[in-house]
């Protein structure tokens, strides 16, 4: 068992999930304390979670971790495939529809959607033992050829012919759908493990950080994850939200400044008789957001903006602007109690789209015109975006020189890895140069060295 715990560790780490060796040890021992004859897998997938990876999402990660290396959970398939038999609903005979000549129980399948039974269908998936064809490589094809021969196809059309002729409800119906869908994501599940087969180290490690949601990209994630996502960037906005920002001033005891205090002796002949000093202070910036709200970098905002939403506490004022192409100010729109609130909110805000090409150059001379005046020197603006100026021969770098100039901080945070910056209309590597740091910011994990650099 120790040496088990320690794959799954190993594991672990490789995702980009930090596990010590305390941690290890007390999973360990905790396994020891329990009867493990009597724990069943679901208690284990918690105990792993609770010990090792302590997160909403960490026992679905830790089943789907688990069966990528190790093969499907045998236990519930076994558990089923045994009431699939008893009913005699499951034939090892040649039939229509399946794999290695077994027949698809599609009635079992269609009852299981409608009771939304997922794990009944797991079992009918195993017992299938469904294989991608060696000359598919493409995902989407592998995709396609497994709903036909596990029968999703043919539920789905059910489903959707009972809906139409009103044999379902709004509410049954939509349940069913979830429950396909739940179907489809085992369907990607197995053709993950079956690809992962002939896959190098290098990518199973890519693989397993796709399903990490602090490592999955911000530009990639699925919808099934965004809620997983959500729950650590406000985790993570609540942390910072605590703590507070500091400033030195001068002060009756601190640190010696001694550029300060050699400026100050020369008063006195060189001599110094009084040695300044700084204290920390308490204190909380100003924050200007400027928001690329873009089609290609939706998510990106999204994420970002629910961060920044978690954080308003940490400032003193927040004023938020979107853009495309047009400069739009939208503090007033952000301003709701709630994130659902304000997200509702910024959606009603129009005026910053005119061509569907985000154009840079334009947007900053238009802040360095309305704006620039009245940006306070203790201000840090942060600018949201992926820098593509689409060819546009303004491209407003000297506004940002003199953004950075008067605020106290000028930051650009860019969902593109930096190997992308100086590709096509990309202008990063020419932006950077004009802010007090520019980062690649495309997961959770990078967010957070970002915030840990400041």
């Amino acid at each position: 068992m120790e040496y088990f715990i320690l794959k799954i560790a190993g594991l672990l780490r490789k995702s980009g999930i930090n596990v010590n060796s305390r941690e290890i040890s007390d999973c360990i021992r905790l396994l020891k304390m329990l009867d493990l004859d009597k724990m069943d897998k679901y208690t284990f997938y918690h105990l792993i979670n609770t010990t090792l990876i302590k997160s909403p999402w960490g026992p679905d990660y830790a089943l789907w971790l688990i069966e990528l290396y190790f093969g499907p959970d045998l236990e519930m398939s076994s558990d089923h495939l045994g009431i699939l038999k008893s009913r005699g609903r499951f034939s090892q005979e040649e039939g229509h529809g399946g794999s290695a000549g077994k027949t698809v129980p599609l009635e079992l399948l269609i009852e299981a959607v409608l009771n939304n039974e997922i794990d009944l269908i797991y079992a009918v998936l195993q017992g299938l033992n469904l294989n991608l064809e060696l000359s598919i490589e493409d995902r989407e094809k592998g995709l396609a050829a497994f709903r036909t021969q596990s029968g999703w196809n043919e539920a789905a059309s059910h489903i959707e012919k009972a809906y139409q002729q009103n044999e379902l409800s709004e509410a049954e119906y939509l349940a069913a759908r979830a429950a396909l869908e739940e179907w489809n994501h085992l369907l990607k599940d197995e053709i993950e493990r079956q690809l992962a087969r002939n896959m190098s180290s290098e990518h199973l490690i890519q693989e397993m950080k796709k399903r990490n949601p602090r490592t999955v990209s911000f530009l990639d994630c699925d919808d099934a994850q965004i809620t997983q996502m959500s729950q650590e960037i406000q985790k993570i906005g609540r942390k910072l939200a605590v703590r507070k920002g500091r400033r030195r001033k001068v002060g009756p005891s601190g640190t010696i400044n001694l550029n300060r205090s050699i400026k100050h002796s020369l008063k006195t002949c060189g001599i110094p008789l009084n040695l300044i000093k700084m204290q920390r202070k308490q204190s909380k910036p100003d924050l200007w957001l400027l928001c690329d709200m873009s089609n290609s970098v939706s998510k990106f905002i999204y994420f970002m903006l629910m961060f920044v939403f978690a954080t308003q506490q940490r400032y003193a004022n927040v004023r938020s602007f979107l853009f495309v192409d047009q400069l739009v100010e939208a503090t007033d729109y952000f301003q709701e109690q709630d994130w659902t609130g304000s997200l509702s909110n910024l959606r009603k805000v129009s005026g910053y789209n005119r061509t569907g090409y985000s154009h840079y150059g334009n947007v900053l001379l238009q802040f360095a015109d309305r704006y620039l005046p009245f940006l306070p020197k203790k201000t840090t603006v942060l600018i949201l975006g992926d820098g593509k100026n689409n060819r546009n021969r303004l491209d407003g770098s000297d506004v940002l020189a003199q953004i950075k100039e008067k605020a106290a901080a000028l930051y650009w945070l860019n969902p593109l890895s930096k190997d992308q910056w100086d590709k096509g209309d990309c202008l990063m590597g020419k932006y950077q140069e004009y802010c007090t740091g520019a980062f690649s910011v495309a997961n959770i994990e990078e967010l957070e060295q970002f915030l840990n650099s400041l």
